[in-house]
């Protein structure tokens, strides 16, 4: 079991030393705006609260605690502001992630124009881009063979500062209809951490992302037992990550598709179910046919508002969790994500 742990974090982290892959996040759905800076939150296509504000705290590979100090960890803080005289959408988020000795730092602000498909603008469409910096950052110590096989004692923990920027398209038709393309980490920036030697020890690249979102809201009282602020959510994402090894004409093409569907019910609760399947980057094709499973999500939440006098606002919690269906990785166990969230006009 043990082995197992270890061979799994060195596989995971000689990934990240090649390329630096955004986090999956279960509940993307309430803040879009991270992978797309076109995109608006359901907090507005639902209920209309112009601001929302919101943090995440997502931790995988979290069975028994074996690998708890090294398993990827991401925070992070989120805001946008809809600005419906203007047409226009302003936000950003600060995030932070962490595999084992290897973090990196983000902030981004993000501006979107809307324009109106008809007068009663149910209809909307929005261009988005968020810039901002990325900080890479490794306290690796080449001696430590959870991610060295072979000690490497000359490495020099260090960090570096790049731009990055995130471009988006983004429509959506009221409470029923949303639909975006967006392209993260647009520049594709490298990371290089050098030994004493200052020759090169290990690179992390940020490749372009293609992402793809699609989702809509279906009226549903649950058989009487709802009101009219009750439906049922079904949507769907996708990414590409193409990433071309440097010095070489090798190319990996990472996939994965997500499917879920979420019950609200009388805005008080939601509960809800997903799967996602992922296209193995590995060249061997001995690793790429188990390690890479099927993955299942589950989730649940609490609102409050109106109905604990929370006047023209709404308190958001929500908890989810993701679990290997099959494959070699189910041993790793699942991993979790906390999200809290406040709306208001």
């Amino acid at each position: 079991m043990k082995n197992l742990y270890i061979l799994s974090l060195l596989l995971f982290v000689s990934q990240i030393a090649s390329a630096q892959l955004l986090a999956p996040y279960t509940l993307y759905r309430d803040y879009w705006n991270v992978i797309n800076p076109a995109s608006v939150s359901n907090n507005y296509t639902i209920r209309e609260y112009n601001f929302s504000v919101g943090v995440s705290n997502r931790h995988q590979w979290i069975a028994d605690g074996i690998n708890f100090d090294v398993s990827p960890n991401t925070q992070l803080v989120n805001f946008e502001w809809v600005n419906e005289y203007n047409n226009i959408v302003l936000g950003g988020h600060v995030s932070r992630d962490r595999v084992g000795a290897l973090s990196s730092t983000s902030a981004y602000a993000n501006f979107a124009y809307q324009l109106a498909l008809d007068y009663k603008k149910y209809h909307r469409i929005s261009l988005g881009l968020a810039a901002g910096f990325v900080q890479d950052a490794s306290s690796i110590d080449g001696s430590d063979q959870r991610y060295f096989l072979i000690p490497e004692n000359d490495i020099i923990p260090s960090s570096s500062w790049r731009p990055d920027f995130n471009l988006g398209f983004y429509y959506y038709y009221s409470d029923v209809l949303y639909a975006g393309l967006s392209v993260p980490q647009i520049l594709g920036l490298t990371t290089e951490f050098n030994n004493k030697q200052d020759d090169l020890a290990f690179a992390v690249n940020r490749p372009r992302h293609f992402y793809a979102v699609v989702g809509g809201y279906i009226p549903f009282d649950f058989f009487g037992l709802g009101d009219e602020t009750s439906f049922l959510e079904l949507s769907s994402w996708a990414r590409y990550t193409p990433f071309r090894d440097k010095g070489s004409d090798f190319t990996s093409h990472r996939f994965r598709i997500d499917g879920n569907a979420r019950y609200l019910h009388n805005q008080i609760f939601w509960l809800g179910l997903g799967v996602g399947a992922s296209l193995p980057p590995f060249r061997d094709p001995a690793l790429s046919q188990n390690f890479w499973p099927m993955i299942g999500h589950v989730e649940a939440g609490f609102l409050a508002g109106e109905g604990l006098d929370l006047l023209e606002s709404q308190l958001k919690i929500g908890l989810a969790f993701d679990f290997q269906i099959a494959g070699d990785l189910r041993r790793l166990g699942p991993s979790a994500e906390l999200t809290l969230g406040y709306s208001w006009y």
